[in-house]
Parts: structure tokens; C-alpha cells; sequence
């Protein structure tokens, strides 16, 4: 699977900020969508806010000093 090779490796290594985004967004749609199979699940939404914090907080860790935008360029407008 190229695409994930692609996606998750920098380089020649994986990278560990981009896994951990991939699986806490991975993750809280599974644990999302266990009372499908088993109906007596609660699900607790401090646990899946937290799975979708940890993937947000990862992906904001992965971006570039570059890529950040600047919102004083904005209001100067």
C-alpha cells in the first residue's frame, strides 16, 4: 500500500506524530461506532473528545513553522 507508505513515512522512518494522528482519528470512529455491534456499549464523550484532542494536538505538532497562518496578515485588510 503505497498511499500509507507515503502518507506515514518521512523519509525512511515512520514518522511517530503522523501515526498518531492516523490512529487516534482511527480509533475514535471505531469506538464511536462499537454500540452497532454491541448495543449495551456506552459510549463516553469525554474518551472520544480526548481520542479527537490527541489527533488534532499530533497534527498540529506535525505542521511546519512555514505552513502556520498568520491572522494579523488577515485583519489588516
Amino acid at each position: 500500500m503505497k498511499i500509507i507508505r507515503d502518507t506515514l513515512k518521512n523519509g525512511d522512518t515512520w514518522s511517530q506524530k503522523r501515526l498518531m494522528t492516523f490512529s487516534s482519528f482511527f480509533i475514535a470512529t471505531i469506538y464511536a461506532f462499537v454500540p452497532i455491534w454491541i448495543p449495551d456499549f456506552e459510549v463516553k464523550e469525554f474518551v472520544f473528545i480526548g481520542f479527537l484532542g490527541a489527533g488534532g494536538w499530533s497534527l498540529f505538532r506535525t505542521q511546519k513553522t512555514n505552513e502556520n497562518i498568520n491572522n494579523n496578515e488577515n485583519e489588516a485588510l
